[in-house]
C-alpha cells in the first residue's frame, strides 16, 4: 500500500506555510469495495486520509435543499455526529436501519457542556432565568441550554479529532482486516501530525491566552479550553458590542458568521479588530490535508486578530 502523506501546517509568527511531503499516487489505488460516509468535514478528512490507498471510498454525506440527509443506499457503514448534533439524522437512521457509529461518542473524546445565560452574563434581578433572553441586535443570542445538551463542535480540540479518527480505524479493521496494519500505519502517521499541529498552534497562542477576545457566537468552546483562551461573549446594538470590549480591554471581535457590514462599520471606527471563522468546517478543503489547513488557518487568523495592534 502507497505510503500516505499527510499536509502538515507549520505556524511561524502567526503565518500559515503549508508543508507537503509529496503528491499522493493514483495510479495504484485498488478499487473500492466498502463504502463508508461521513456527515462532518473536519471528519471526513482524516477519515479520506485514513483509507488512502485501500479498498475503502469515503464519502460527504450532506443534506438536501429540503434538509434531508442524502444517505446513499449503498453504505457499510455511516460515521455521524450523533443526536446532539444531528438529531434529523437520528430519526432517518432510525427509519433507514443504516448501520451508523457516533464519533461524538467515541472512546476519548472529551465533550463539554452547552452553556447556559448564566455562564455568560450576569442575571438581572427582573430576568426570568426560565426563559428566553434575545440579543437586541447582533451578536449572541442566550437561550436556556437543556440539562444535559452536549456542545458539538468536538473537533476544535485535536486531541477529540484523534480519538474519533481511532473509532474510525478500527471500523475500517474490521472492515478489511487484510490491510489492519496499513490502516493502523496510516492512522498512526495522522495522529502524528495531529500532535505537531496541537504544538505548533499551542506555542501560537501562548501569548493570545492572558488576552480575551469578544464572541459574537457560542462556537469556540473546545477551542478556548484546549489552549486555554479567554472569551468575552457580547451581543445588542452595535454599540453595546464596543462598550463591552472597551470595558474588557478588548481589542478583537470575533463571529462564526459573516459580520454585518454596519456592525463592520462601527467595530472599525472603535479601533476594534474583527475577523470571521469557521469553526464548523464547513469552508474547508474537502482532500486529505483540509483540517490540517483549516485548523491553522483558523489559529493564525485568531491569533493575527488578538495581536494585531
Amino acid at each position: 500500500m502507497a505510503r500516505l502523506v499527510v499536509s502538515v501546517i507549520a505556524l511561524w509568527l502567526g503565518l500559515i506555510a503549508t508543508v507537503v511531503g509529496g503528491d499522493l499516487p493514483t495510479s495504484e489505488k485498488p478499487q473500492a469495495m466498502f463504502r463508508v460516509g461521513v456527515t462532518q468535514p473536519p471528519m471526513f478528512t482524516l477519515a479520506s486520509a485514513l483509507a488512502w490507498g485501500s479498498p475503502v471510498e469515503v464519502l460527504l454525506v450532506e443534506k438536501d435543499e429540503r434538509g434531508r440527509w442524502q444517505i446513499p443506499d449503498d453504505l457499510t457503514v455511516l460515521f455521524w455526529g450523533g443526536a446532539t448534533l444531528e438529531p434529523g439524522l437520528g430519526r432517518q437512521l432510525t427509519e433507514s436501519g443504516q448501520a451508523a457509529v457516533s464519533l461524538i461518542d467515541a472512546a476519548g473524546v472529551h465533550q463539554l457542556a452547552k452553556r447556559t445565560p448564566a455562564d455568560w452574563k450576569a442575571a438581572k434581578e427582573d430576568e426570568d432565568p426560565h426563559m428566553e433572553s434575545l440579543g437586541k441586535g447582533y451578536g449572541m443570542v442566550q437561550t436556556i441550554r437543556p440539562e444535559g445538551a452536549i456542545d458539538t463542535l468536538y473537533w476544535l480540540d485535536p486531541l477529540n479529532a484523534m480519538a474519533a479518527l481511532e473509532a474510525i480505524t478500527m471500523v475500517f479493521q474490521g472492515l478489511d482486516q487484510r490491510n489492519h496494519w496499513a490502516y493502523q500505519g496510516n492512522s498512526d502517521q495522522i495522529i502524528q501530525a495531529l500532535w505537531e499541529l496541537d504544538i505548533r498552534v499551542n506555542k501560537l497562542f501562548h501569548h493570545v491566552g492572558g488576552q480575551p477576545f469578544v464572541v459574537l457566537q457560542d462556537e469556540f468552546h473546545y477551542l478556548e479550553q484546549r489552549y486555554r483562551l479567554r472569551t468575552v461573549p457580547a451581543g445588542g446594538s452595535a454599540q453595546d458590542i464596543v462598550d463591552k470590549a472597551k470595558t474588557r480591554g478588548v481589542k478583537c471581535v470575533v463571529a462564526a458568521e459573516p459580520i454585518d457590514p454596519q456592525l463592520k462599520s462601527v467595530l472599525d471606527q472603535a479601533g476594534l479588530n474583527s475577523v470571521v471563522l469557521d469553526p464548523a468546517g464547513l469552508e474547508m478543503p474537502k482532500t486529505t490535508g483540509g483540517y490540517f489547513q483549516w485548523f491553522g488557518k483558523l489559529a493564525s487568523e485568531l491569533n493575527h486578530c488578538v495581536t494585531r495592534s
